[in-house]
């Protein structure tokens, strides 16, 4: 009698299981935050193929609106190759914009549509940008891929917390990257696109013929130097506030949105204080 009320417990407990294991989430719900992000990267760093979709924008607190709007995406090929393109009704140039320093400049003597594409191969861990360094917003797109974002915010110090209004098939989870970690990391992206500008135009510079090409390098080289200690004053002083928000489904663990908001203050060379934050909203649409 007593084997066969244990047997009959033991075979509810599993129908239980069973049932509820490929919807409500039972088990995912005992998970962490950490865990959570843990699987989440884990679960895209196994692809081999994926998409996605994004925009980004700078917003001032002076204005309250954004400025240099623009929109992306992206496509991973054979695990380690990836492609990002921007979508905007003119050719793209890079020019530097404040701290956060993206601009993504429309220009197209006819009108038409274009944009600009940059490629990626992952060796070893990091990111290495297959397009020529003087390409134009080489520097910046690589901010933008969101599979590098993760990576890197996994070896940040960061707060994450279940964020409330997840729903039964996601869960959002709230990032918030250590102050420190935040502007340091920054700085380094920065320094990553001022090298892609200055390659950029070090490069049209060497098309120039004759006497004026020393010149005009000569010229280039101090005002990149300068607008370098300009940014690195700035940003001495400067505070960075980063957080992103990761939306997970439930079921594959796979990231389905990721949001970021960097939110710098600082005082420009003229001691008055500004306020600029970059964000960007990037969603996956497919994975293989």
């Amino acid at each position: 009698m007593l084997n066969r009320r244990y047997v009959r417990g033991l075979l509810l407990i599993l129908s239980i299981v069973v049932v509820c294991a490929p919807g409500c989430g039972l088990l995912q719900r005992n998970q962490s935050p950490e865990e959570l992000f843990s699987r989440a990267l884990s679960g895209i760093a196994g692809k081999e193929t994926l998409s996605f979709d994004g925009e980004a924008g700078l917003r001032r607190e002076s204005s309250g609106l954004f400025e240099n709007q623009f929109k992306f995406e992206g496509k991973l090929e054979n695990h380690d190759r990836l492609t990002l393109q921007t979508r905007l009704p003119g050719a793209v140039t890079a020019v530097g914009t404040g701290v956060n320093g993206v601009n993504a400049a429309a220009v197209n003597n006819n009108g038409q549509a274009s944009g600009f594409s940059a490629s990626f191969e992952r060796k070893q861990g990091q990111w290495m940008a297959l397009t020529a360094e003087h390409e134009p917003l080489r520097g910046s797109l690589s901010r933008f891929n969101p599979i590098a974002q993760m990576e890197s915010i996994d070896r940040l110090n960061k707060t994450i917390k279940s964020e409330y209004g997840s729903g039964r098939r996601t869960q959002i989870l709230r990032i918030e990257l250590a102050p420190k970690d935040a502007k340091t990391w920054a700085l380094a992206q920065l320094h990553d696109e001022m090298n892609a500008i200055r390659a950029e135009y070090m490069h049209k510079a060497s098309k120039v013929k004759g006497a004026s090409q020393e010149k005009l390098e000569k010229d280039l080289n101090k005002v990149w130097e300068q607008g370098e200690t300009s940014m690195e004053q700035m940003m001495k002083q400067a505070n960075v506030q980063t957080v992103y928000h990761l939306t997970v489904d439930r079921k594959t663990s796979l990231p389905l949105r990721l949001s970021s908001e960097s939110q710098v203050d600082y005082k420009d060379m003229n001691n008055k204080s500004n306020k600029e934050a970059l964000v960007t909203d990037v969603n996956f649409r497919s994975y293989e």
